[in-house]
């Protein structure tokens, strides 16, 4: 069977990578340097364990800008932009599919909003649309893909193209994940829900933290302890700089933004971006207590293990301090500190 990939950027290029090892795929994206890259047998995309895999797989890989002999099930992973109100455009992925003239089974991995897969599926009814998010981070997209906690399946309509699907996931997850079967409405609203729950998490966990700082105790003391009730647990429960990055901050704002079109009270989502942003100013007053000289970054990426600066709280820090006129330099490393409180 023939897989196809379209949109190879740090997401699309890693599932073709894993794919690649079960089947033949064809990866296809717009942008012709990007292209020129990967035939070249370069490498465009800093992600972990990505260089392996397609050192190993790349042989199984066809890139191409062509629409034309793509496979048996589809993947499409392209850009979703935030727009003026929150909310995302599926501009790029309707692109896509305008080019997709045979009846083919289509997965929607791109996040959209509510409403969007089962619109889409009424403009182009030729095809079977199926979305399928994933729940991974950058800078361990390959590992979080092999062994998905859960894998969501969001189709309104039982076909062919469905059991693949499944069978193509029970193939390539090694962690053999339970695939939990939902309408595209409540897919597109678990995808958003799962990111906002998480952002409340570590606000939380960032609320109890402040407290701790002006008491002089350390709060992830607490916060472990408290994370081994099975209801809360630890993961994203450590204090420190809010969440930052291309999915958390976006996500929480559209969810926001949708639940006010449907009249939904959106205040909890709201509260929870307002006090992400504040805690930039709670670092940048802690920082400015210790009066130095010159203040020291390790680095400015939105959190470790990862080169991305997009939505970074250290990056906006390092901006505010320069802005009250202190020096500050920055390591040559991409990995940032999730720092408790200021050494």
């Amino acid at each position: 069977m023939t897989i196809s990939v379209i949109g190879l950027g740090k997401l699309g290029l890693c599932i073709a990578a894993v794919l690649a090892k079960h089947y033949t795929v064809v990866g296809v994206d717009t942008n012709n340097n990007h292209l020129k890259l990967l035939i070249e047998g370069k490498k465009p995309i800093k992600e972990n364990d990505l260089d392996a895999w397609l050192d190993k797989y790349e042989k199984s890989i066809l890139c191409t800008n062509s629409f034309e002999n793509l496979g048996d099930i589809v993947f499409v992973v392209v850009p979703t932009p935030s727009i003026e109100d929150n909310t995302f455009t599926s501009m790029y992925v309707e692109n896509v599919l305008k080019q997709i003239q045979k009846k083919l089974t289509v997965v929607i991995v791109s996040t959209v909003m509510p409403g969007e897969t089962m619109r889409m599926q009424k403009k182009y009814p030729h095809l079977n649309l199926i979305y399928s998010p994933t729940f991974i981070a950058l800078g361990s997209v390959i590992k979080n893909f092999l062994y998905p906690d859960f894998i969501i399946v969001g189709a309104d309509k039982n076909t062919e193209g469905l059991d693949k699907l499944m069978e193509l996931y029970w193939k390539i997850c090694l962690s053999l994940p339970p695939i939990i079967k939902l309408t595209t409405l409540e897919a597109e609203i678990a995808k958003l829900a799962l990111n906002c729950y998480i952002t409340m998490k570590i606000t939380f966990a960032n609320q109890i933290g402040n407290l701790c700082y002006r008491l002089g105790i350390t709060a992830d003391n607490i916060l472990n302890a408290i994370g081994m009730d099975k209801r809360i647990g630890n993961l994203y429960f450590k204090a420190g700089l809010g969440y930052g990055g291309p999915c958390f901050p976006r996500d929480n704002l559209a969810m926001a933004a949708f639940m006010k079109k449907v009249k939904a009270n959106p205040r909890l989502l709201k509260t929870i971006h307002s006090l992400n942003e504040e805690q930039i100013e709670e670092f940048v007053d802690r920082i400015i207590k210790q009066k130095p000289k010159t203040v020291g970054f390790e680095g400015v990426s939105y959190k470790r293990g990862t080169d991305i600066t997009e939505q970074s709280q250290l990056a906006k820090i390092k901006s505010k301090l320069e802005g009250k006129g202190y020096d500050t330099i920055i390591g040559k490393g991409d990995i940032n500190v999730n720092w408790e409180g200021v050494k």
